[in-house]
């Protein structure tokens, strides 16, 4: 009898001891899985790349502009003028041996002189705050506006037009139309999704390499939406700037350039066509941008040239190869505060009210995104928003 009691009781611990190894281990897989389901939604997020601003060479330039930009914007606001009567009459790209940047010409059109006036003053004391930064002439042309010229830097960065005898006759016929791109898709497949619950025909483009670009490409024409390829290219600070896996470089030949750009492509299929993604240093080459549109031109695609850099030679280029081609009039979220992305859109609608079209590039932001949902509205209701390749020539 002692010897069956203690085999039992041997028989018992080696039970025990199994289910808490079996327990341990069964543990050890839920941790695991879950650990590594955090580490798969969350890291490509996080590694999102950057974007290239147009004139990143000269952000000590660029701040200052953009405070130029703030204080224009709040004149309008506290000068109560209507978005309907702010034009953009030009965004021209400039650039000297140190500084590369964007002058801006804005019309303001006013009802008669003295309203003008008033405006006037508002804007004189908004740029008052500013005075060891900022130079001003002005300018009354006899009977039909006020002029600001404003300086930064020893720079001429922004002209504005108080306009009360309206001269201009509209150039276009009905609403001016609109393209929006939210490039970098494809680093996070949630903020994709709610940009395309918009309710905007809003154009997405994707990154080849991306963990989630092909899914949400697929899933985004299923809706209806446009996609193009948001295609890697060589910016001038390479290798320190990464355009990321299968991107092109100045030092490759045709032959691999055209492989690359196939290869890029079979990740995303069933693109419209094709965006540059960074490419600051090789939109400014004639030599390859040439075997790029040589290709897009043989496989029916559309070029949008992001405009990375005053210096690039893509637009120009693919009109005289015969690619069908538009270009960037402005990036909505270089300045990620709601009111520098407010800014930015409302230069967009004001681009497009002075020439009848404009195309604003956003990235997955949450701020991008909430603030097109605030103007969705305005949006449709004064504009024409269309996928980009309704506005490529």
């Amino acid at each position: 009898m002692a010897i069956k009691r203690k085999g039992r009781r041997k028989r018992t611990r080696i039970t025990s001891k199994g289910l808490f190894i079996v327990f341990i281990f069964i543990g050890c897989i839920i941790v695991s899985g879950i650990f590594f389901n955090y580490l798969y939604h969350s890291i490509p997020a996080t590694l999102s790349p950057l974007y290239e601003e147009s004139s990143a060479t000269s952000s000590n330039l660029n701040q200052k502009i953009n405070k130029i930009d703030h204080a224009i914007y709040e004149s309008l606001y506290k000068g109560k003028v209507g978005g309907k009567n702010i034009f953009f009459s030009e965004v021209q790209p400039c650039i000297t041996r140190d500084y590369e940047w964007d002058f801006t010409e804005l019309s303001i059109k006013l009802a008669d002189k003295a309203s003008a006036i008033g405006l006037k003053k508002v804007i004189d004391s908004e740029l008052s705050k500013f005075q060891q930064d900022v130079i001003i002439t002005l300018e009354d042309i006899s009977g039909r506006e006020i002029d600001f010229n404003i300086y930064t830097l020893g720079l001429y960065t922004h002209k504005i037009k108080l306009v009360y005898k309206d001269y201009r006759e509209k150039i276009y016929k009905d609403l001016p139309k609109i393209a929006i791109v939210i490039d970098d898709i494809g680093n996070d497949y949630d903020i994709a999704a709610s940009f395309m619950d918009i309710d905007l025909p809003i154009t997405l483009s994707v990154l080849p390499s991306s963990p989630y670009g092909k899914d949400i490409a697929g899933k985004a024409r299923q809706k209806g939406f446009e996609v193009i390829l948001h295609l890697p290219m060589e910016p001038k600070k390479y290798p320190d700037s990464d355009p990321g896996t299968d991107a092109l470089l100045t030092g490759m030949d045709e032959d691999k350039i055209k492989a690359i750009i196939a290869k890029d492509l079979k990740k995303v299929p069933g693109v419209s066509g094709v965006n540059n993604h960074m490419g600051s240093y090789f939109t400014e080459r004639e030599d390859k941008m040439t075997y790029v549109l040589r290709e897009l031109k043989k496989r029916d695609l559309f070029f949008l040239d992001s405009r990375t850099t005053s210096k690039t030679i893509g637009f120009q280029l693919a009109g005289k190869m015969g690619v069908p081609s538009a270009q960037k009039s402005v990036f909505l979220d270089n300045d990620l505060s709601s009111n520098g992305v407010k800014h930015q859109i409302e230069r967009l609608l004001g681009i497009a009210r002075y020439s009848g079209e404009a195309v604003g590039i956003g990235h997955p932001h949450e701020m991008t995104l909430h603030i097109l949902r605030e103007y969705s509205s305005v949006l449709k209701r004064d504009f024409k928003v269309v996928p980009v390749s309704c506005l490529v020539k």
